[in-house]
């Protein structure tokens, strides 16, 4: 068990779903960040919101999410053989990487990508943690009482970095779509198998449907998330309220998202495939 013995540490590791970031009132915003081989040069902000300084580390990471043969996403951190691969990691710099806010201040965090020339077309990417830590009063002017208790809490805020080089194109290749209830019959499970194509990870929204037999859809959900690599994807559906009879199901991947500007995204043609769906 390791020791604890002054600082909290929680980890929030965020999916590209938001436009900004909020824990313990340090905001990061945007929470996706895209560069390409033209410029090599992005930037985020990072925002004290929080009543006391605030101390800032920038580093960088790889990791990726990835869905096991029962659909459920994890985040893959050791993978060396796709480091190697596919990891900018190592070509970024930010300015400045260590730096302290005041109460209401923000800072513009510059990212600097180099040494990408020997690269394949592709997109490649890194993780970006920001971390942020109340500033320690310095020793002589703190408390000088018997006892004082001081708890730092330490938060790392994970944030996306995409680098596009060169032609770079994606898909998603639906290899089918089976389906399974739990929950008495209340919770419909939609897993589908697929491909991705092209050179790049897909990013944008997935769609899944139950549609009746007059083809109208009778429920729906979508999610925005990215796929990295070939594998399960699960939908989860509440269908308690609808009638026995025949139904379909299905789903759609669209190169779209409302967290993400379209054009900062690669593009791909829909992929969507129906099935029949049973209810008893």
């Amino acid at each position: 068990m390791k020791k604890i013995i002054s600082s909290i540490t929680f980890f929030a590791l965020l999916l590209l779903l938001f436009q900004g970031v909020t824990v313990a009132q340090v905001t990061i915003s945007p929470t996706n960040l895209f560069i390409d081989d033209n410029a090599q040069f992005g930037s985020y902000m990072v925002i004290n919101g929080s009543n006391e300084a605030q101390e800032i580390s920038i580093d960088f990471f790889f990791a990726y999410s990835q869905s096991d043969e029962t659909g459920t996403r994890g985040i893959v951190q050791n993978d060396t053989e796709r480091e190697e691969e596919f990891s900018i990691a190592d070509n970024v710099r930010a300015f400045p990487r260590n730096f302290t806010l005041a109460p209401g201040q923000r800072q513009t965090v510059r990212l600097r990508v180099s040494g990408t020339n020997e690269l394949p077309d592709g997109t490649y990417w890194s993780r970006i943690k920001t971390t942020s830590t109340p500033e320690t009063p310095p020793l002589e002017i703190q408390s000088n009482d018997a006892v004082t208790a001081r708890v730092g809490i330490r938060v790392e805020q994970v944030t996306g970095l995409f680098f596009k080089k060169g032609n770079v194109t994606t898909g998603i290749d639906i290899v089918g779509i089976e389906t399974n209830t739990e929950n008495e019959g209340n919770t419909l499970n939609v897993l589908v198998d697929h491909l991705r194509t092209g050179n790049s990870p897909f990013l944008g929204t997935i769609t899944t449907e139950i549609l009746n037999a007059q083809g109208r859809t009778v429920l729906s959900d979508f999610v925005s998330t990215s796929i990295y690599f070939d594998g399960i994807f699960k939908q989860q559906l509440n269908i308690q309220d609808l009638q026995p009879g025949n139904y379909r199901v299905r789903v759609t991947f669209e190169s779209d998202r409302n967290d993400i500007d379209r054009s900062r995204l690669v593009q791909m043609p829909t992929s969507t495939q129906t099935v029949p769906l049973s209810i008893r």
